[in-house]
């Protein structure tokens, strides 16, 4: 018996995997790029709050608050 590719996509089947960059927009193909290539593109917007920002967040708490979640 032969398999059919108008079915859905096996879930089993290994990922055809590129380092071109032109492979983006293939179906099925896993790109991998480095981190300067994918920042290049724009994949990713750093959104976490810096370390800062975190502690100056602390200062709304009141003292009673943080026993209180303790």
């Amino acid at each position: 018996m032969s398999a059919s590719s108008d079915g859905p996509p096996d879930p089993t089947a290994s990922p055809v995997i590129s380092i071109t960059v032109d492979d983006l927009l293939v179906p099925g193909v896993v790109v991998e790029l480095d981190a300067g290539e994918a920042e290049d593109l724009g994949a990713f917007e750093e959104t976490a709050l810096t370390e800062a920002d975190a502690w100056e967040a602390n200062a709304d708490l009141d003292a009673d608050e943080v026993r209180e979640g303790e």
